[in-house]
């Protein structure tokens, strides 16, 4: 018994070493494992704030989409039909039917890669049901802009097809001009305003809207800075100029580019002037010096570090690396708040001066060189011979060498070892003063090296700015000027404008739309390639979608296809041959995973059923932190006094419970860190009633532990021994635990599927508590309590005095 108990504490002490990790925040565990470092709560909207998105899916076009199949089916038979035609009916009638039956999930893997494109790391999508409808509750926690939040994640998921840009840049020009002369015209005319118009022609390609938004006057691009100048009372402007903008290659590769273009562009808003932060040193500096007593800024560039630079000074920017903030203090007080720019350390330079004789193939050589490498060699041989005979090396090398140092008798001056291939390297930096080398063989041709001088090193240079802070508390000051900088708490008065535009790009972009989209497409299903077995993909279309799919690859052959599902490029086939009758094969994936996944992108697009916004809710991101402080502090002074009250009622028990209830909250939090207990790639996401539910199942651990102490006292109340006694106290206990916890369990069960997922998270959290307390109150308190009561023999002799028993 004594060997089973050590076992299972050590066992234990195990499990808690790994969950603490774990448990542990990210700065505390930098040296373990990675999937130790990326285990990390996932906060829900209540606490990190955020945005949510409740979406209703309408089923009333799939509904309607199969019962016209159904009874085409139906007629057919009714006629004895039995051809290919059926055979396709009752296909696409099982396709309707998948797509139903994945209805939510397709809808949610979309919505998904949205969020993911948003940059929301702790996004959750979580289906709910009111009633007969279908909703997806999207939450964008860290995103209290919802028009962002709507802009990204509510756009129509719809399947298009798009070709490339074959027009001349002259006529897709006109076109671009026609719809800004229309623009204008219901600017004018109709009265319209710029924001309607953006959000009218922004999700066209080619055109983008920027909303109304300030801009400093660095922010604003060149094209723009003419409207620094103007009022909201100047109306709409138009300008011509060009974005830095992001384009597609037909690989999917993107890459930067000027796009040129033209602005119509209205100032929503006078310049005014607003605090901005200052993010670099030497403005901060400036800033400080005029606004700080006793404070002088200096810049200064390539300074010889031994020149009149005091030893702290010199010794601190040896220590720092480009970009660093650091305070040097002197002997007499003053403190030198340091920004370190460049630092070039000292290095051997020689005097050298060289004779290049190159050829035709060596590296850099001018136009002019038409000799073999045999022949360079000769003549640099016929050169020695003419050195070694007393000849001048500068007359020499004026005369007869090729490199660009020709015009300075071959002097390369004062160089060092970084600047030179390492084979001239070499041999240069080994030469005595006055020597010459042997022959010397580099990439560029063959040398003669002559050291003209001694090697001498080089001053170690740094260029720096430095803010001189001066008085008696001199040090502290600049060391809190650090800390503002850090903090951002630095900021300076600058013009602001607020304004909107609509870009007009006046170059192709990559595609194009068509007139084929998702209500023409039938399905997308993955099959094998009879000849090279490799899984591929075969679409079909209806019958006017395969008219259309026949002239679209009619006029792309040799040229790509782009499908694009909810606005994003997910393949672009290239178009191999003309295509008839409606069924084409996408080839391209290497494996069965990546077909699966090309054909349900495709088929998710083509769903007819659209998902329409009938909810908003947002939360701010300080009061998200403020409920999420709250309610630690709520739980920790809960855990306190619950601790205070079991060691004052059952003593030595008492400490047993706190100990198996502070293993019970590492382990919860860490399986809560865990992606669902490492059997699935979703997270539990933390809500306020999630924490509601672990409270509540703390409290509940605790219980069963009281109606073990009970026992136990009654037992020995018996005359039992202790030994005996606990024992029998955990097994009578037993029952009345599992009753009251399955009860509760139940209840979580009845809340999962019924509940909103605010209730949802609560029942989740409050069902693992209690799952796991049955765990730590029963089986890590009866080892703890075996442990104890074998490691110190006392507890025999007195076990009224240690468990609070009152003796009759």
């Amino acid at each position: 018994m004594l060997r089973n108990t050590r076992t299972n504490v050590i066992s234990v002490a195990l499990l808690l070493g790994v969950a603490l990790f774990i448990a542990l925040p990210l700065e505390w565990k930098q040296w373990t494992p990675e999937f130790v470092q990326n285990a990390k709560l996932h906060l829900g909207l209540d606490l990190a704030g955020g945005t949510q998105l409740d979406f209703r899916i309408s089923e009333e076009e799939i509904d309607e989409q199969l019962k016209n199949v159904q009874l085409k089916i139906a007629a057919m038979e009714a006629q004895g039909g039995n051809g290919e035609e059926l055979y396709n009916l009752r296909t696409q009638q099982q396709i309707l039917l998948e797509q139903k039956r994945n209805l939510i999930e397709a809808i949610r893997t979309v919505l998904e890669r949205r969020m993911n494109a948003l940059g929301v790391s702790e996004a959750s999508i979580t289906p709910s049901y009111v009633g007969n409808e279908k909703h997806l509750l999207a939450e964008c926690p860290g995103i209290i802009d919802p028009d962002t939040c709507i802009d990204t994640v509510g756009k129509t998921i719809q399947l298009e097809f798009k070709e490339e840009h074959t027009e001349s840049t002259e006529a897709f020009e006109a076109e671009v001009h026609t719809r800004i002369a229309n623009a204008e015209k219901r600017l004018n005319e109709s009265g319209e305003t710029l924001a309607v118009i953006g959000q009218d022609l922004g999700d066209e390609l080619g055109i983008f809207y920027q909303e109304e938004r300030a801009f400093f006057k660095n922010e604003l691009a060149d094209s723009l800075q003419p409207m620094w100048t103007r009022t909201p009372a100047s109306g709409v402007r138009r300008i011509e100029g060009f974005v830095v903008g992001e384009n597609r290659k037909a690989d999917g590769e993107l890459f930067q580019e000027n796009i040129p273009g033209i602005f119509l562009a209205e100032v929503m808003r006078a310049r005014t002037q607003t605090g901005r932060l200052v993010n670099d040193a030497p403005t901060a500096f400036t800033i400080l010096s005029n606004r700080e007593p006793n404070t002088q800024y200096r810049e200064r560039h390539d300074v010889p570090v031994n020149e009149d630079l005091h030893t702290a000074v010199s010794a601190t920017l040896r220590s720092m690396q480009p970009g660093e903030l650091h305070v040097a203090k002197t002997d007499n007080g003053t403190a030198h708040l340091l920004f370190l720019r460049q630092f070039i350390p000292a290095q051997d330079a020689a005097n050298i001066s060289h004779i290049l004789v190159a050829y035709t193939d060596a590296l850099n050589a001018k136009a002019g060189v038409t000799r073999t490498k045999e022949e360079a060699f000769d003549k640099i041989q016929r050169l020695k011979q003419e050195l070694a005979e007393g000849a001048d090396f500068a007359t020499l090398a004026r005369r007869e060498s090729d490199g660009p140092s020709r015009a300075q008798g071959g002097n390369l001056g004062r160089i060092t070892r970084n600047e030179l291939v390492r084979t001239f390297a070499n041999v240069a930096f080994s030469l005595p003063s006055g020597a010459m080398s042997d022959i010397v063989e580099t990439p560029f041709g063959f040398h003669i090296i002559k050291a003209n001088a001694p090697i001498e090193a080089t001053d170690e240079v740094v260029s720096y700015d430095e803010l001189i802070v001066r008085g008696e508390d001199a040090e502290d000051r600049a060391n809190g000027f650090i800390a503002q900088m850090q903090a951002g708490d630095i900021t300076q008065l600058e013009e602001q404008i607020r304004l909107q535009y609509v870009f007009f790009s006046l170059v192709p972009t990559w595609w194009k739309d068509t007139a084929l989209d998702g209500k023409h497409f039938r399905t997308a299903s993955v099959t094998v390639d009879p000849t090279t077995n490799i899984p591929v993909v075969e679409i079909q279309f209806d019958s006017e979608g395969a008219e259309l799919f026949q002239e679209l690859t009619r006029n792309n052959i040799g040229r790509s296809i782009a499908i694009f599902v909810g606005g994003q490029l997910i393949s672009a086939p290239v178009v191999q041959e003309e295509i008839a009758g409606g069924t084409a094969i996408i080839t391209g994936s290497n494996n069965f995973e990546e077909a699966r996944t090309l054909a349900r992108d495709l088929n998710t697009g083509a769903i007819p059923a659209p998902i329409h916004l009938t909810g908003i809710h947002t939360v701010e991101a300080t009061l998200g932190a403020e409920a999420l402080r709250a309610a630690m502090v709520a739980g920790l002074i809960g855990f306190c006094i619950l601790a205070l009250y079991m060691l004052l009622v059952y003593r030595l028990l008492g400490a047993v419970a706190i100990a198996a209830l502070s293993c019970y909250i590492i382990l919860l939090f860490a399986i809560i860190k865990l992606p669902l207990f490492l059997f699935s790639s979703q997270n539990i996401v933390l809500t306020l009633a999630g924490i509601a539910g672990i409270i509540l199942s703390i409290g509940m651990a605790v219980d069963a532990n009281v109606l073990i102490f009970e026992r136990l006292k009654e037992e020995l109340r018996k005359g039992k021994f202790l030994s005996t006694a606990i024992e029998i106290s955990f097994k009578k206990s037993w029952t009345a635990i599992w009753d009251s916890n399955f009860t509760t369990l139940l209840t979580c069960l009845i809340l999962f599927f019924i509940g909103t997922s605010i209730i949802r998270g609560f029942a989740i959290t409050l069902g693992l508590g209690i799952l796991l307390s049955l765990f730590t109150a029963v089986t890590i308190t009866r080892w703890i309590l075996r442990w104890t009561v074998n490691a110190f023999p006392s507890i025999h002799d007195h076990p009224h005095r240690y468990f609070g028993i009152k003796q009759s």
